[in-house]
């Protein structure tokens, strides 16, 4: 069986180009975390069309509490895996441009300094410290915080950690949480 030359090349061109696609950094963000340490939380009996995967006991942050949603017929949830892992969840409707709105807000630096550490298309990781700490080593604040705004069936859905923050690790878990913020599979 002969082959030429040409067909070799143009096979060689095919699978590095699709080596290099699916390798590219857009797809990279898209690949799932990986879950082992959390729990999918299925929302759709709180009026929230989506699923959540939530850190379980085996993470170290004290998330050894059953997972309970909060939902009292309005536009807010509050998703608790016990007292160190709370994110907030709130319906804001068909405003696209709330997630620039929340950059905008956090860039002011009257009292704290942010600094952003990840962000994404739709998801933000930040450090806030106070601009003008005590020289005191137990009162220099710093906190972690995440954002994001996160559309399912139209609907953009903001999400965010307490006001006051949390330790980086649980800061982290939190954004593997957002990532997994989906639409519930069609039946």
């Amino acid at each position: 069986m002969r082959v030429k030359f040409s067909n070799v090349c143009s096979l060689l061109m095919t699978v590095v180009l699709v080596y290099a696609c699916n390798n590219s950094p857009d797809n990279k963000e898209e690949k799932s975390e990986d879950l082992y340490q959390f729990k999918q939380v299925a929302l759709s009996a709180y009026d929230l069309p989506a699923t959540i995967f939530i850190p379980d006991e085996t993470t170290g942050i004290g998330a050894s509490f059953k997972t309970t949603v909060y939902h009292e017929e309005d536009f807010n949830w509050k998703i608790s895996a016990g007292p160190n892992f709370e994110l907030f969840i709130e319906d804001w409707g068909e405003n696209s441009k709330r997630f620039e709105e929340m950059k905008t807000q956090i860039s002011k630096k009257e009292v704290f300094k942010t600094t952003i550490i990840e962000q994404r298309k739709n998801y933000m990781l930040y450090k806030r410290e106070l601009v003008n700490p005590m020289e005191v080593e137990e009162f220099k604040h710093v906190s972690y915080h995440v954002y994001a705004l996160i559309p399912i069936e139209g609907v953009y859905y903001e999400i965010k950690n307490r006001s006051q923050g949390d330790l980086l690790p649980t800061a982290k878990l939190m954004i593997t949480s957002i990532k997994s913020f989906k639409a519930c599979p069609k039946q």
